[in-house]
């Protein structure tokens, strides 16, 4: 294999991007930007639609935009910003100018977006670019943040936003917010010379609170460029390379990029390739090839330093390559331990017991396998859901739409068996019991009841007036309950209360009226079809609770006893109790 091909991908991602359509469609249009009305008030953005083309939103500077306000503001004070708060980052800081720049054209802005997010609605949405230059640059980072938040990435392009020497929009805690977005940090993109000072006019090393980088860099020099989404090997290069200072640049007309731009793309990697002769570490080559094609080093400069911090980030990203995959390879271990529940779900019903009874016995070495997965499959939800608990409101809520149906099977085939375990060992009431409910189960629940509102909502706004209203359990839930399980995962923590409540004997007003709303509930449960008809066989807690309540207890018109009496659990197990 020969050196070129053993190049790390900055290299080749840097020339693509060079070449790329998208690049020179948004410096085209700050160029028109900055032509458009030369003796009218200057606007601050410039939209360019054409039939066929992306729709492009150049931002501009206006004169004086930046004068007296190069710090940070804290997010607190802007409230549009608001849903990239996360529980670890809840506040951060946004770049002074940017934001009150931002600000000052807010309802031109809400327009703007509230059109855009129209558009994307449409059965071919157009690809988006949003870029600026300078200040513009960072006014065009944020409405797209701005935009995202309003935007269904699952059925629509995600928006391309390209800066051109843009200084960097907030601090270390909005880059971990905006780096939580896992599918949003891939749609920025920030073109940055060597040569060019404006990006680095927010950033100090020894500075609290300095801007820090997130998105993708094409850092570009004399001598070629390279991509990066590394953010600390972004603000190393800001600091280690050198630039012209502020004075010998226009902060309204910047940095002239498309000069540059062109001179890239004729440009050749032949010249790097000579100068990195006589390395016979590839990835050491690869490493001095990327420095130089930024302008970091030259071949006369001691380099050990800078490749040695790039060897230890090429590092990292192999061990986040790993962790990836061995999250998968979890994922998948994880099926596999599903799968043995529901295996093990069945053979119960064979022994006419059900799966909570028959692990609550604990007599079968299976019973020790299953104890096993569900040890696994609870340390996998709880670091998962605690996982989403981090992730900021609109990523997480992302999240939980995926994964909800999946959590709502996992709990109801775990939790039951967490509760066995609870009663086992003498638990008295696993739901009042504090802390014995891992906080995971109800929050899974709960999510899941959000999202469950939400449909009916949206069900309920877009039916017809004239159509009648679904009541009752649907048809294809009453078809599939023989292999349901309760949609209460806690159905058996009430069965064992209630038991609890006959073994005590003496039973007490308070006592008996417990065990009536115990009744009801069951009741309610069937009418609905919300719980297994295992609870039916023969050796079950349930069945166990009902032969006991029988006993003169029960009301002579309890529907629940009419129902037990003639022969309502083969109907409902066949799905025709009604």
């Amino acid at each position: 294999m020969t050196i070129q091909n053993q190049f790390s991908s900055g290299l080749e991602s840097g020339n693509f991007v060079v070449n790329s359509d998208p690049v020179h469609q948004a410096w085209c249009a700050i160029e028109q930007q900055r032509q458009v009305n030369p003796n009218a008030e200057p606007s601050l953005y410039n939209e360019i639609i054409q039939p066929e083309n992306p729709i492009v939103i150049a931002f501009g500077t206006p004169p004086g935009s930046l004068h007296g306000q190069e710090g940070l503001v804290s997010s607190k004070d802007f409230a549009h910003f608001e849903f990239l708060c996360n529980k670890s980052n809840p506040v951060f800081s946004i770049n002074e100018a940017a934001i009150k720049l931002f600000q000052s054209h807010y309802n031109d802005l809400l327009l703007l977006k509230n059109k855009l997010v129209e558009n994307s609605k449409s059965k071919t949405p157009p690809l988006i670019i949003i870029t600026g230059q300078f200040l513009g640059g960072s006014v065009a980072t944020l409405f797209t943040l701005w935009l995202l938040e309003g935007l269904n990435l699952s059925k629509t392009k995600r928006p391309l936003c390209i800066t051109f020497g843009s200084p960097l929009v907030g601090d270390e805690h909005l880059q971990k917010c905006v780096l939580e977005f896992s599918t949003w940090k891939s749609c920025f993109l920030h073109i940055v010379s060597d040569q060019d000072h404006t990006p680095k006019i927010f950033m100090s090393q020894n500075t609290t609170g300095a801007s820090k980088p997130f998105g993708t860099f094409l850092l570009c020099s004399a001598s070629g460029c390279a991509c990066s989404e590394d953010p600390d090997f972004i603000s190393e290069q800001f600091v280690t390379t050198n630039s012209p200072s502020a004075q010998t640049q226009d902060p309204n007309l910047g940095f002239s990029y498309g000069q540059i731009l062109e001179d890239l793309k004729r440009k050749a990697l032949c010249n790097i390739f000579k100068s990195i002769e006589g390395q016979s570490h590839p990835l050491q080559a690869s490493i001095i090839a990327q420095l130089l094609a930024i302008g970091v080093v030259s071949q006369s400069q001691d380099t050990d330093n800078l490749v040695r911090k790039m060897k230890k980030h090429e590092t990292k990203l192999l061990i986040q390559k790993k962790k990836n995959s061995d999250s998968d390879k979890k994922l998948n271990d994880m099926k596999i331990h599903m799968a043995y529940l529901e295996w093990y779900k069945k053979d119960a019903k064979r022994q006419n017991i059900g799966y909570y009874d028959l692990y609550r016995k604990m007599g079968h070495q299976s019973d020790i396998k299953v104890n096993e997965y569900k040890k696994k499959l609870m340390n996998y939800w709880e670091d998962s859901v605690t996982e989403v608990e981090n992730k900021p409101q609109l990523e997480g809520a992302h999240f939980r739409v995926r994964w909800l149906y999946a959590g709502r099977n996992y709990r109801g085939m775990v939790e039951p068996l967490h509760i066995a375990d609870y009663y086992k060992d003498g638990g008295k009431n696993y739901q009042t019991d504090a802390g014995k409910r891992p906080k995971h189960f109800t929050l899974l629940e709960e999510w899941l009841q959000e999202k469950q509102e939400q449909e009916k909502k949206k069900k309920q706004e877009t039916q017809k007036q004239e159509e009648k209203p679904e009541s009752g359990p649907s048809k294809s839930k009453r078809e599939n309950v023989g292999s349901s399980l309760n949609d209460d995962s806690c159905f058996w923590a009430r069965v064992e209360e209630a038991l609890i409540l006959l073994e005590n004997g003496g039973l007490t007003t308070d006592d008996k009226r417990k065990l009536k709303e115990f009744e009801d509930y069951v009741w309610n449960a069937l009418k609905n079809y919300a719980v297994s008809p295992e609870i039916f066989l023969k050796k079950s807690s349930f069945m166990k609770w009902w032969n006991e309540y029988n006993k003169g207890i029960v009301e002579s018109s309890s529907l629940l006893l009419d129902f037990m009496k003639n022969g309502g659990p083969r109907e409902y197990e066949a799905g025709k109790f009604t």
